[in-house]
């Protein structure tokens, strides 16, 4: 698979009207926030990739790594330890030392929707950063997708 796209959407990404304005919105109430498009995590030799739908508002939005700040963050990051594609403690911070081995996390959609819903556009506008991302991991073996619209979008 070929794309012209980069894996990872630029912080600032412009392509989705309604996304930048809700993270112009969100910015000016939280403005340490991270508050862009969250790129995925993990590393480049990952034979895992989990897809999840699109960054949370006060997780992924605030801190600017996929799962990380709310409630799904602490299932996938205790999970994913369970079965030896981590290192390091998660504490729900970008700053807390874990690290992924041989997995990586990303999602459908690279910014925060409002309600957590992204609209057919927003999905289909994100889906070659996704591609672009799947076809940058050589050693890729598995995908979980987390969800409908991410399984569909992969």
């Amino acid at each position: 698979m070929t794309t012209k796209f980069a894996p990872e959407a630029p912080a600032n990404c412009p392509l989705c009207p309604r996304l930048v304005a809700y993270r112009e919105e969100v910015a000016v109430k939280e403005p340490d926030w991270f508050n862009g498009a969250v790129p995925s995590f993990g590393p480049e030799d990952a034979e895992l990739l989990i897809i999840g739908l699109a960054p949370g508002v006060t997780g992924a939005n605030r801190t600017g790594r996929p799962f990380t700040g709310d409630w799904a963050g602490d299932l996938l990051y205790a999970t994913i330890d369970k079965f030896g594609f981590s290192t390091g403690t998660y504490d729900a911070r970008p700053d807390d030392g874990l690290k992924l081995k041989r997995a990586m996390i990303t999602n459908a959609v690279r910014c925060v929707p409002p309600q957590n819903k992204p609209v057919g556009a927003e999905i289909n506008q994100c889906r070659p950063f996704l591609a672009a991302r799947i076809a940058a991991l050589p050693k890729l073996k598995a995908m979980i997708c987390l969800g409908k619209i991410s399984h569909d979008s992969t």
